[in-house]
């Protein structure tokens, strides 16, 4: 058995746990979770579950592509990440960036004066 035993029992696909079981890179590389990296026994689930959060870089390393591009396409998804929220929750300017910083753990360092009109609208959601 390898030293990645801890990975058993974590929520990674049942495919994953048989390449852990056997210590073999997946030979499934059309797999969504796939990626050319055999370090992590070319599986995204393996990869993020042994090394827990990596930097853009590791990322771009794994995914064999530059870390501009990777810092590319984290830009893009946090847009349309913001966009979805400010959209599904009614938020404009100041009060998304607050909502975000709150939700992510950070701490802003102003009052929310509008903290009234987000109990409002998730009000009117649970109503509809």
């Amino acid at each position: 058995m390898n030293d990645y035993e801890f990975l058993l029992k974590s929520d990674i696909p049942d495919c994953s746990k048989a390449c852990l079981r056997c210590d073999v890179t997946c030979p499934i590389n059309d797999c969504r979770q796939w990626i050319d990296y055999e370090e992590d026994l070319n599986c995204t689930a393996i990869a993020v579950k042994k090394n827990g959060s990596m930097s853009l870089r590791e990322v771009a390393d794994r995914m064999h592509v530059s870390f501009v591009r990777i810092k590319q396409i984290e830009d893009k998804t946090l847009i349309k990440i913001k966009k979805r929220l400010a959209k599904r929750f009614s938020f404009r300017g100041e009060e998304l960036r607050e909502f975000l910083l709150t939700a992510f753990g950070a701490y802003s360092g102003k009052s929310s004066t509008k903290g009234h009109d987000r109990d409002a609208s998730k009000d009117d959601q649970k109503q509809e």
